[in-house]
């Protein structure tokens, strides 16, 4: 992973932190396709800026904001790695959960991510090429 890709990753997150979405968005490609550990239970895969919308509005609004804490990013060429600590809020207290998010950059831009309990399972996603058959140009 170049240092820019890197860059765009720690942006990214940083765009969360603030509550930015259009500076999200900004960031992400327009066909981008992605899975949340948070929503998993609906199994859901999200797709394109709207995916990311509604993403937003189900997941990071409705847990009281989530925070991103950024570990680690581990460079995987045009993929990335992350190890992050996440915390949402509920009825008033922080839970925080540590998760290993997948990540793939392409142009400049993250067009897939899913987020993993383990490394390992990260890992694997992304030693797959899962990521090749959701990413779309």
């Amino acid at each position: 992973m170049s240092e820019e890709n890197r860059e765009l990753a720690k942006a990214a997150y940083a765009c969360l932190n603030r509550r930015d979405l259009e500076g999200f968005l900004a960031l992400v490609e327009p066909g981008v396709e992605f899975r949340s550990l948070i929503a998993e239970a609906e199994g859901q895969t999200y797709h394109g800026h709207a995916g990311v919308r509604e993403w937003w509005e189900k997941v990071l609004v409705a847990l009281g904001g989530l925070r991103f804490d950024v570990e680690e990013i581990h460079d995987l060429g045009d993929s990335g790695l992350a190890e992050l600590v996440v915390t949402g809020n509920v009825d008033g207290v922080d839970v925080p959960q540590r998760m290993w998010q997948a990540f793939h950059v392409r142009d400049a831009k993250l067009v897939w991510w899913a987020t993993f309990r383990s490394e390992a399972e990260a890992r694997d996603a992304l030693a797959s090429g899962r990521f090749a058959d959701e990413a779309r140009p």
